[in-house]
């Protein structure tokens, strides 16, 4: 039998970014607000925001090695290009699909945004518009050209967001501050707000914005080539720590911005959070595959992380949790982390044993078809 050449550290990387996910939506859904304190609420609140840079860099690197795996097969750069910007529109049309089922299902137009939250960016949409951004930059291009040209831009992004955040805080004031603050701006229209929060802004016009989280995407698009062939472990975990220790000391400088918060966009937050992500890449590679016995339950998520996303998002935060939303205790809330990995797990194995399902029947179907014409 040929082993299989499939990257098995890829969906692990993915799964633990699952696992971050799902621990910290029910840490800050359903942990009171009196029990939000002590050492090990702070570390868990930590590991678990590597689960959105997490899930930005694999977006990237995963679709710049499948660009290469379609390389390998000989379909033009064109279409490989045409076909990445599909995936990307189609992600973003899931998620203002999920916006507006959370919207109706979850009791969000009950909420003081109302139907306004339709429109609020989240993950999903910087994972989308980051696709088609990478798409356009290095899909269908040689490695080293495509590499150069989302690292680039993963840089400027980087670089830019305190300057964008400068420009567009002000929107983010609310509205009693903003009547009597003078810098206070209001979007010209509901639609031209929005676009504004896709490049930054704060909740609850936005959870997440391009500015600086698309960077991530990209640069897991430029650490790409770096992933072809062979495992490289200690390259990848020099490269996080070199990449960690120039933002330590980067943060140390004077604020060269008008506007740095570090925990928001700070270059130098950035370069940590994303060596971080290298260095997982190369502590993962240095699993042998045999691993994967004991991990088959992580690649399971890392393979339907999207339905890991979609399951964390509604069973944490929707009207069926109204029971247990900031009203638990630390250890409740530490074994409702575990409750809902597994309750994520069985419904990941579920779609994906459905969907193997009807493959297997659209394949038997076809091949009846064609015993009756021949």
């Amino acid at each position: 039998m040929t082993p299989s050449r499939r990257k098995l550290w890829l969906d692990w990387q993915r799964g633990l970014a699952v696992l971050f996910m799902v621990e910290v939506h029910v840490l800050d859904a359903w942990l009171a607000p009196d029990a939000r304190s002590g050492a090990a609420y702070h570390a868990l609140r930590m590991l678990g925001g590597f689960a959105a840079p997490g899930f930005l860099y694999m977006a990237g690197l995963s679709q710049a090695l499948a660009d290469a795996a379609a390389e390998r097969k000989g379909i033009a750069p064109a279409a490989r290009r045409a076909s990445a910007v599909r995936r990307a529109l189609w992600l973003l049309g899931v998620a203002y699909g999920f916006r507006a089922v959370e919207l109706v299902v979850g009791g969000a137009w009950r909420r003081e945004g109302g139907w306004t939250d339709l429109l609020r960016v989240d993950v999903l949409n910087v994972i989308a518009v980051g696709l088609l951004l990478s798409a356009l930059l290095s899909v269908g291009r040689s490695a080293r050209v495509g590499a150069l040209l989302a690292g680039a831009a993963a840089l400027a992004i980087a670089l830019a967001t305190p300057v964008v955040a400068e420009v567009l805080r002000h929107y983010d004031l609310p509205s009693a501050a903003a009547a009597a603050d003078p810098a206070a701006r209001q979007a010209p229209s509901r639609l031209v707000d929005v676009l504004f929060a896709y490049l930054y802004g704060s909740w609850p016009r936005a959870n997440f914005h391009l500015f600086n989280w698309a960077g991530f995407l990209l640069a897991g698009a430029a650490a790409a080539p770096l992933a072809r062939g062979d495992k490289r472990p200690v390259l990848w975990l020099g490269l996080g720590a070199a990449l960690f220790a120039l933002g330590w000391w980067a943060d140390r400088w004077a604020p060269v911005y008008a506007y740095q918060q570090f925990w928001r966009t700070s270059p130098s937050w950035f370069a940590m959070r994303l060596a971080v992500c290298l260095a997982l890449t190369g502590a993962l590679q240095l699993l042998p595959d045999a691993a994967e016995r004991g991990l088959g339950w992580l690649t399971l998520l890392g393979r339907q992380s999207l339905v890991g996303y979609i399951v964390s998002v509604e069973l944490t935060y929707g009207a069926l949790a109204w029971r247990v939303k900031r009203a638990l205790s630390f250890p409740a809330t530490v074994f409702g982390i575990v409750a809902m990995v597994a309750v994520t797990w069985a419904i990941s194995l579920a779609w994906e044993r459905y969907r193997a399902r009807r493959r297997t029947g659209g394949q038997r179907g076809a091949g009846t078809l064609r015993g009756v014409g021949a």
